[in-house]
């Protein structure tokens, strides 16, 4: 998905294959919760990384941080 179609609400799937995951500054339980072909939440963006890493609800009640390029409109 393109940057200017992710909007915080929005229902989304995330990718098959996530991306690298070196440059993000979050906590490791963020990183741990990062999964392949789940569905969520789009809660807001994740400081300090100019928009492009998104804060997902996942429907277990965990939140990972994805680049805006691993989510799929759900």
């Amino acid at each position: 998905m393109r940057l200017e179609g992710v909007k915080i609400g929005m229902r989304v799937k995330t990718a098959g294959r996530l991306g690298n995951t070196g440059g993000m500054f979050v906590g490791k339980k963020h990183l741990d919760a990062r999964k392949p072909r789940k569905n969520g939440k789009v809660v807001g963006h994740v400081p300090g990384h100019g928009g492009d890493v998104l804060w997902v609800s996942h429907n277990d009640d965990t939140v990972g941080a994805y680049m805006f390029n691993e989510l799929d409109p759900a």
